[in-house]
C-alpha cells in the first residue's frame, strides 16, 4: 500500500502528463480546426475527407453515398470518370476544373468603380442609401468677371443644390442635347444667348469636364450610359456600396458536373433550373441543368472573398484556386459533407463548337468555345457579366482569331450550341446576341447558329427526381405565366400519380364574363335555370368549347360593381386539346396557348351574346325591345299583339 507521500508524488506525475496532453490535444484541435471548420465528430469528419481525397483514390459512390440519388443518380457515369480532360472547354479553363479569378467590384476600371469616381471628380456629396447627390458650387457670371478684371470688386455667388442621381443624369443630357441642336442651327451658336445659358448650368452640374469620362467622351451619351447604369443597379448600390471593396468578391468558374448542376440548387439562385427537392422555386428545365451537368456549359459563381480563402485555409484566390480542384466545394442545406461556400450569383457559360463544315461527321470534333450569357441570378452586383466575359474573350483568345468566317464575316452556320435547351438568349437572334457579347455589338456575322439538344433528349424524365414534383414545377410556372397573360381566363390544374411510374396532369380553365353591376334588374341565383343555360347561348354558335351546363353549371356572382359570369372551359374539345387528362406539362402549354386564343381573346364576343341572353331572359336592362325583336323574327309576334 502507498504512503501517502508516494500517492502524492504519483497524483503529481499524473497532472503533469495530463497537463502535457492536453496541451498537445489543443494545439492538435486548433490545427483540425481549419481542416474540420463544422466540428463533425469524428465518424464525420472522417466520411468527409474521404469524399475529398484525391482523384486517382476517388471513388463514384463516395460522391453518390453524400447526395440525393433520385436527384444526381443520372451523373453516376460522369463522376465515375471525373478527368477534366474529358470534360468540354479544357481549352478554356486550361485544363482545370474550376479556375479562381479577382472581381473588383469598386476598383476604377470597373462600371460600378467608374460609375463612383464620377462623383468624385466632379465634387458631389453621395448619400447613396438615398440616391441623392448635393454639391455646392462657386458660380461666377461673366460680367461680373469682366468688373473684376477692369479693377472692380470680385463678386462671388454660392449655389447649393440637391436631386435624385437618376434625375442628374437626364438633366445633364437634356441640357447636353439642346446646347447640340444650338450649335446645328445657328454657326454663330457661341454668341447665342440660349447657349451660354445652357453652358454655364452644365458647368454647375460638371464643374470638371476634362475628367468627367474617357478620353474624347461624348457628355450625352456618358450621362445617357450614367442614367441607364443607375436605373439597372440603384438596388443593389443603395443597399451595399458603402459596405463592399474592390477585394470583398471572387468569382469562381467551374465546370464540376455537380456545380453546373446545382446552378439553381441554393437559397438564394433559384430559377427554372431549381431540382424538384428545391420546393419553393420553378422546376421546369432542371433536366436543362441535368443535360449541361453530363458535359456542357460552365457556370460562374459569385463569391464572398473571405469566405473562399477561409474554407481553403489559404491567403490568396491563387492559392485557394489549386485547393478547389477536387471533391464538392458549396454549402448545401439539403445534404451534409458537401462544401463551406455559399455563392451569391452565378451566370451560366455556354457550350458552343464550331468546325469548318456545314455538316460535320462527329460533333465532338470541333473546336469548343465558351459563351457567356449576360443574364443573372441571385444578388445582382453590377459588373459580374462583364467580367466573365472579358476573362472569357482574353483566355480564348487563339479561339476567336481562328473562327470560321466567310467574306470577312464570322459564319454562324459553322457554330452549334449544345447542353439544355432553355437559353437565356433564346433563338437564332439570341445565339447572335452571345456572339455578340463574347465578341462585341459591331461583330459582322452571317447565317445562324444551330441547336443540338441530343444529351437532354436521351435524359430519362424519371431520372431527374420526383416526375411528380417536376411536373408541379414545369406546371406551375405554365400557370403563372398564362394567367399573368390572359384577361379574363384563368386556369389551375392537378398532378397525380399515374400509377406507372409516371404523372398525369388534370387541367382546368375558366372564362369570366363581366357586366357593369347597373345594367342588372336583379342578379340570378346559382339555382336558377337562367344562369344554367347562359353556357348554350355561347355554344349554340361557336361549339362546345365550354363544359355543357349539365355536367358543370356556370356560377354567378357580384364583385364590387361588376357581375361575374364563370364558365368552365371544356379540354375536350378538339381544337383546344381533346382529352380531360395530360401526359405532358408540354400539352398543358399547349392548350392553353389555344385557350388564349380561341376564348380569352373573343371575350368581348362572348360577353355580347351573353348580354343578349340575359336581357331577352329579362335579367338585364333592355330585355323588353330584345324580345320583342326575337318575338317578331320568330314569328311569336303579330298585329294582333300589337292591337
Amino acid at each position: 500500500m502507498l504512503t501517502d507521500e508516494q500517492i502524492l508524488a504519483k497524483t503529481a506525475d499524473i497532472l503533469e502528463n495530463l497537463e502535457e496532453k492536453f496541451s498537445k490535444s489543443e494545439r492538435s484541435k486548433r490545427k483540425k480546426k481549419c481542416d474540420n471548420p463544422k466540428g463533425f465528430t469524428m465518424k464525420q469528419f472522417c466520411k468527409n475527407q474521404r469524399s475529398r481525397s484525391k482523384k486517382g483514390e476517388r471513388k463514384n459512390e463516395s460522391v453518390l453515398r453524400e447526395i440525393e440519388e433520385d436527384e444526381l443518380r443520372v451523373l453516376e457515369d460522369v463522376l465515375d470518370d471525373l478527368d477534366p480532360a474529358n470534360l468540354p472547354l479544357n481549352d478554356l479553363f486550361s485544363g482545370k476544373m474550376r479556375v479562381v479569378i479577382p472581381f473588383p467590384t469598386t476598383d476604377p476600371s470597373t462600371e460600378l468603380g467608374k460609375f463612383a469616381k464620377f462623383f468624385e471628380t466632379q465634387e458631389y456629396d453621395v448619400q447613396w442609401d438615398k440616391g441623392t447627390v448635393s454639391a455646392t458650387r462657386e458660380v461666377t457670371r461673366v460680367e461680373d468677371m469682366v468688373a473684376s478684371l477692369m479693377g472692380g470688386p470680385e463678386k462671388k455667388k454660392i449655389k447649393k443644390f440637391q436631386m435624385k442621381i437618376g434625375k442628374l443624369f437626364a438633366k445633364i443630357a437634356d441640357l447636353k442635347r439642346k446646347q447640340r441642336q444650338i450649335m446645328q442651327k445657328d454657326s454663330e451658336f457661341q454668341k447665342n444667348p440660349d447657349y451660354k445659358r445652357i453652358n454655364q448650368q452644365i458647368f454647375l452640374y460638371i464643374p470638371n469636364p476634362g475628367i468627367a469620362g474617357p478620353a474624347g467622351y461624348d457628355l450625352e451619351d456618358l450621362a445617357t450610359k450614367f442614367g441607364e447604369y443607375w436605373k439597372k443597379n440603384a438596388g443593389y448600390i443603395k443597399k451595399n456600396i458603402n459596405q463592399i471593396d474592390s477585394d470583398k468578391f471572387s468569382i469562381i468558374i467551374t465546370r464540376h458536373p455537380i456545380d453546373v448542376l446545382r446552378m439553381s440548387d441554393f437559397d438564394q439562385i433559384t430559377s427554372c433550373h431549381s431540382p424538384a427537392s428545391r420546393s419553393n422555386a420553378y422546376q421546369s428545365y432542371y433536366k436543362c441543368a441535368v443535360a449541361e451537368a453530363r458535359g456542357h456549359g460552365a457556370v460562374a459563381y459569385v463569391v464572398e472573398t473571405e469566405e473562399l480563402l477561409s474554407a481553403t485555409d489559404t491567403g490568396n484566390i491563387n492559392s485557394a484556386e489549386q485547393e478547389i480542384q477536387e471533391g464538392e466545394i458549396f454549402y448545401d442545406d439539403k445534404r451534409p459533407f458537401t462544401g463551406d461556400i455559399t455563392p451569391l450569383s452565378r451566370t451560366r457559360i455556354r457550350h458552343v463548337r464550331y468546325y469548318d463544315t456545314y455538316t460535320p461527321k462527329r460533333y465532338d470534333d470541333g473546336q469548343d468555345v465558351g459563351m457567356p450569357e449576360k443574364r443573372i441570378y441571385g444578388a445582382d452586383i453590377p459588373g459580374i457579366a462583364d467580367t466573365v466575359t472579358d476573362w472569357a474573350r482574353t483566355t480564348q483568345e487563339e479561339v476567336i482569331a481562328n473562327m470560321p468566317k466567310q467574306d470577312g464575316m464570322i459564319d454562324l452556320s459553322k457554330f452549334i450550341i449544345f447542353g439544355g435547351s432553355y437559353e437565356d438568349t433564346a433563338g437564332s437572334a439570341g445565339r447572335l446576341k452571345l456572339m455578340q457579347q463574347l465578341l462585341g455589338a459591331d461583330v459582322e456575322v452571317e447565317g445562324s447558329m444551330k441547336q443540338n439538344k441530343d444529351t437532354e433528349d436521351s435524359i430519362d424524365a424519371n431520372l431527374v427526381g420526383d416526375i411528380i414534383a417536376q411536373y408541379e414545377g414545369e406546371c406551375e410556372q405554365i400557370m403563372n405565366d398564362y394567367n399573368n397573360r390572359m384577361a379574363q381566363t384563368y386556369t389551375d390544374y392537378e398532378v397525380g400519380d399515374d400509377g406507372g411510374d409516371g404523372a398525369y396532369i388534370r387541367p382546368y380553365a375558366a372564362f369570366i364574363a363581366k357586366f357593369d353591376v347597373n345594367d342588372w334588374k336583379r342578379l340570378p341565383s346559382n339555382a336558377e335555370e337562367v344562369v344554367w343555360s347562359s353556357v348554350e347561348a355561347i355554344t349554340d354558335l361557336y361549339g362546345d368549347i365550354f363544359v355543357p351546363s349539365d355536367r358543370d353549371t356556370p356560377t354567378i356572382r357580384r364583385v364590387r360593381e361588376e357581375i361575374h359570369l364563370t364558365i368552365q372551359v371544356n379540354f375536350e374539345h378538339p381544337e383546344i386539346y381533346g382529352g380531360s387528362y395530360m401526359a405532358l406539362p408540354e400539352e398543358y402549354q399547349e392548350a392553353l396557348q389555344k385557350i388564349d386564343s380561341l376564348i380569352d381573346d373573343r371575350r368581348d364576343a362572348f360577353e355580347a351574346v351573353l348580354t343578349e341572353y340575359f336581357r331577352r331572359e329579362g335579367q338585364m336592362e333592355g330585355g323588353a325591345y330584345v324580345k320583342i325583336a326575337t318575338d317578331i323574327e320568330d314569328g311569336e309576334l303579330t298585329s294582333y299583339e300589337w292591337d
